[in-house]
């Protein structure tokens, strides 16, 4: 769901031109546009190392704290090793930040004369690069990727939809984020495994598959549910629950998922603490009115509600896991590697 964008690195200095107000302004909705609906791709392995660092450090002290803040508390991913920062319409350039983004920033003079952007014009997609759109700094929330990911960001879920296509288009590049911690609060998730049949996946399997195909790094799960009817016939233990979670990750080809941890509740006071279904990476959440039963199976079987949210946001979703576990019936158990 995240927009992969990257600036280059020589445009981030303020155009001379500009009132300080406008200064601020660009600033300030590139930085909201990122907290919302992208995440930042910084040349370099590493980004204390990177240009577009050394750029933010570089910036007028009214604009530095803005960005400060935001780089210390999102994540971001390292561009195509052949991205050094800067962008230029050549074709090796060109094909190392189509491989690692979807959205390039870059100032005025150089949109106009490397990029060949009218005056007029806020964004081009250039027809060799067509997952590539170069953008104005100061237009970049108009940007085409950012806005049509804004209006998918509420979109249903729709039936017969594959689960490769719904995990590439809302999962993939959460997957790929380092974002360590991913919370699953879906209370029939466990009673669903349970009972889907033997010829398929189940939405909480296909999920953990899908996460240990994409992570970058070690991802740490922590599940919560609900003890349902159907896993009183017969009775299912949480040390059942473990058991079954141990044999699904000690399949899982890569070992990034090192541990779940399962909280359990009795269905009457999980229904009484949280109705909905969400799936939490760090600060970015998806409701899914479905939960994770959506990857049951090859496709979708039907349409569900869905809703992304960050940052702030995803404070209230915290605090209903809080709930979750800090209640006095609960029960926990790890599963890890």
């Amino acid at each position: 769901m995240l927009v992969p964008f990257a600036i280059d690195a020589e445009s981030l200095e303020p155009d001379g031109g500009w009132t300080p107000a406008q200064m601020v302004a660009c600033h300030r909705n590139l930085l909201d546009t990122w907290q919302r609906i992208g995440i930042l791709v910084h040349d370099g392995e590493d980004f204390s190392g990177s240009r577009i660092r050394q750029a933010i450090d570089a910036l007028p002290q009214k604009l530095r704290p803005l960005w400060q803040e935001l780089v210390e508390r999102l994540p971001m991913l390292p561009a195509d090793p052949q991205w050094d920062g800067i962008a230029r319409n050549s074709n090796g350039t060109l094909d190392a930040l189509a491989a690692s983004a979807n959205v390039a920033l870059l100032d005025d003079v150089k949109a106009e004369v490397e990029f060949g952007l009218d005056e007029a014009e806020l964004s081009r997609v250039l027809p060799s690069h067509p997952r590539l759109e170069f953008c104005r700094l100061l237009a970049a929330p108009q940007a085409r990727f950012f806005e049509d990911a804004m209006r998918f960001s509420g979109r249903h879920i729709p039936a017969k939809q594959t689960y490769t296509d719904l995990w590439e288009s809302r999962f993939a590049v959460l997957a790929r984020a380092p974002i360590k911690q991913i919370a699953i609060v879906d209370r029939y998730a466990v009673s669903q495994h349970y009972e889907c049949p033997q010829d398929r996946l189940s939405g909480l399997e296909r999920f953990l598959r899908l996460l240990d195909k994409d992570a970058t790094g070690k991802r740490y799960v922590t599940l919560y549910s609900a003890w349902t009817s159907e896993l009183n016939q017969p009775k299912v233990t949480i040390e059942d629950v473990q058991a079954e979670l141990r044999g699904i990750l000690d399949h899982l080809p890569k070992g990034h998922v090192r541990r779940v941890k399962i909280v359990m509740l009795p269905n009457a006071d999980f229904g009484q603490l949280h109705h909905d279904r969400f799936v939490r990476f760090g600060d970015y959440v998806w409701d899914i009115g479905l939960g994770v039963k959506v990857f049951e199976g090859a496709f979708v079987a039907e349409q569900s509600t869905a809703g992304f949210k960050a940052g702030l946001q995803a404070d209230s979703y915290k605090q209903a896991e809080a709930g979750l576990s800090a209640h006095v019936r609960a029960k926990s158990i790890d599963v890890a590697l």
